[in-house]
């Protein structure tokens, strides 16, 4: 029976290494919405959270890892995993708290999608298991353990930044198509077959984004301009959004962007008229003229606070 528990133990922990493995991952393809949580939470910036990120995901790959290998288990790894587990849960309980059992978790990004209710239960799967490896678990040790971890966690925390690099050339880009052109918004307060957009767009500045509502990228946009307004609810940020309304809390859910005001823009071709071929299509909009279109990836609040203020 005492070798059953031992061998299962090992079992255990090679799993739950896995699993590790799997959720660091998952949250590298997109890696965008897993930065903006170190955002919204306060954490860290926009400009250091790609980093932040990545160093968080490098940490799962090393606890993956040292489970997968059994190295160091009830001295660190297990201690560690489970205090990672324990504050795992507690923000899933906050998220909770705030917008409900809805969306994604993102405990394996977008590849699985959990609810912050399930990614609790699996969390906590996660902390018995790693109880039963702690209690059940035989220690071994040899020669060469030490210099293994430690290129073990080099490479963990490096990987990362291997497989889903920061695009320095992208963050630096800027657009250089048409600007300077007249955004014909008025048409759509004057036309009864479309739903006239519930705030004053004709005049002023405004961030004015095109979404369609399955599209996953549009997603990630409406989630990053979502945090965006979380950190400065003064920004006028307006969404057109284009799809079938089964899909509006789909939209909403995953994005949390319920604090952006929009509008849904569908039949006669307005949408694509206004949005062009592309979508997410980011607008500045000054009384109407668009100065300036961004992709969410370079999108920063900092520079549309400074356009504001000009």
């Amino acid at each position: 029976m005492k070798l059953f528990l031992k061998v299962f133990a090992v079992f255990l922990s090679v799993a739950c290494g896995a699993v590790f493995l799997l959720s660091a991952y998952t949250k590298l393809f997109p890696i965008e919405p897993f930065e903006y949580t170190f955002v919204e939470l306060g954490i860290t910036n926009w400009k250091c959270s790609v980093f932040v990120a990545r160093f968080f995901i490098g940490f799962e790959f090393a606890c993956g890892g040292l489970l997968i290998l059994n190295f160091w288990l009830k001295r660190f790894t297990i201690p560690l995993v489970s205090f990672t587990l324990l504050a795992f849960i507690a923000y899933l309980l906050v998220q909770i708290s705030h917008y409900g059992n809805n969306g994604n978790c993102g405990c394996f990004g977008t590849a699985f999608v959990f609810t912050p209710l399930q990614g609790i239960i699996k969390n906590i799967v996660l902390l018995a298991a790693a109880a039963f490896i702690y209690f059940f678990h035989h220690n071994f040790s040899f020669r060469f353990m030490k210099p293994i971890t430690i290129v073990l966690v080099i490479v963990a925390f490096v990987l990362p930044f291997i497989l889903n690099p920061y695009d320095y050339d992208a963050a630096l880009k800027n657009y250089s198509g048409e600007l300077n052109y007249k955004l014909d918004l008025v048409t759509l307060y004057n036309n009864p077959d479309v739903p006239a957009p519930k705030v004053e767009l004709r005049e002023g500045k405004w961030i004015i984004s095109f979404m369609s509502l399955t599209c996953p990228h549009c997603r990630i946009a409406a989630k990053k301009l979502h945090v965006m307004k979380m950190k400065n609810p003064k920004l006028p940020i307006y969404l057109f959004l284009n799809g079938s309304e089964k899909n509006i809390k789909a939209f909403f859910d995953d994005t949390r962007a319920t604090d952006l005001p929009w509008s849904m823009l569908n039949g006669h071709g307005y949408f694509f008229k206004l949005a062009g071929p592309a979508v997410p299509q980011i607008d500045w909009v000054n009384n109407l003229k668009v100065e300036n279109k961004s992709n969410y990836m370079v999108l920063q609040q900092d520079e549309i606070e400074a356009w504001l203020k000009k």
